[in-house]
């Protein structure tokens, strides 16, 4: 009989890219198991294609147990390890729960999430790359998508985490009138609010739709969230934006991550979804100006590398 690692991919999308490092790292270190993942659907996007695993499999009855009430939701944060194990057990399989979270990693850490993950398995990381991998038929859409823009900039403004993560609207859409020379591309939801000035492609795409243009894009800018870990996978040059979280954590070295680290920052581990007392104003300190002027600097820097690999 063979032998199989089994992991659950717990957490947001976000968290679903920063392991993916080690999930390559695993498969290097036991080529010959069979590597199989666990993920909800949110997760499977992420995962696709991923030439480390083995099998991905979605975890649709699992997910629906995942919700029935309090009690539930209480003993699958507190002890997720025991309750997923209990979800496995008819079929006699071990597994790995990806959990990273459940102890603040503020207070316990003080370096990048993808260093952290691999603690749970005991390894050290090779590669420290997020890792997304595109078949032809997305290579050649997403390259296709962007033919007609100049200066084609994603822009990701929103974050279902946090709403501390926000940033002002009106400066928003200050940035996109200051840089009429780029094309700001608005990504997310239909029911996040529209930039005025950018082109509206919210609900218009799928996830990995949207990841997959990262690769093509001039630039990325917007707020913590799943598509500023996803500009890694692609070493494109973008800009983030940081208050209630911090970029030692959540930050990635090809973006220019932009964050004032007030006194009462990262916070996002005590505040939760709850509302900042001072007004958000790590996010408040964050001008159009800073933004601007690091915006410039990565759509050049991405310019240059374009037209160093055109020479």
């Amino acid at each position: 009989m063979s032998k199989k690692i089994i992991i659950a991919s717990w957490g947001g999308i976000g968290d679903a890219m920063v392991i993916t490092p080690t999930l390559r790292a695993i498969k290097e270190l036991h080529p010959k198991h069979k590597l199989i993942v666990y993920c909800n659907p949110n997760h499977y996007p992420v995962f696709k294609n991923n030439p480390h695993i083995d099998s991905l499999r979605v975890l649709g009855l699992g997910t629906l147990l995942l919700r029935p009430g309090a009690f539930i939701s209480w003993i699958k944060y507190l002890y997720p390890k025991t309750f997923i194990s209990w979800l496995l057990k008819p079929f006699g399989q071990k597994y790995i729960l990806t959990a990273f979270q459940h102890i603040p990693l503020t207070w316990a850490y003080k370096k990048s999430v993808i260093e952290i993950v691999p603690e749970i398995f005991e390894i050290e990381l090779k590669h420290k790359k997020i890792e997304i991998f595109l078949n032809e038929q997305e290579d050649r859409k997403a390259r296709e998508v962007f033919a007609g823009y100049k200066n084609p900039i994603l822009m990701h403004i929103h974050s279902r985490s946090s709403s501390n993560h926000h940033w002002d609207m009106d400066k928003w859409a200050e940035l996109v009138k200051q840089l009429p020379d780029y094309t700001f591309i608005q990504c997310g939801h239909t029911d996040e609010p529209y930039v005025e000035g950018a082109v509206d492609w919210r609900g218009k795409t799928e996830l990995r739709d949207a990841i997959c243009m990262l690769k093509y894009a001039t630039s990325f800018v917007g707020v913590d969230s799943s598509f500023s870990h996803a500009t890694n996978a692609f070493d494109l040059p973008g800009v983030v934006l940081f208050g209630d979280s911090t970029p030692v954590i959540w930050g990635h070295n090809n973006n220019i991550n932009i964050y004032k680290g007030i006194p009462c920052s990262p916070c996002y581990y005590d505040l939760g979804t709850r509302p900042c007392l001072y007004s958000n104003e790590c996010m408040k300190l964050i001008t159009v100006e800073d933004v601007k002027e690091a915006v410039i600097k990565q759509v050049n820097v991405s310019n240059q590398r374009k037209q160093m690999s055109m020479n």
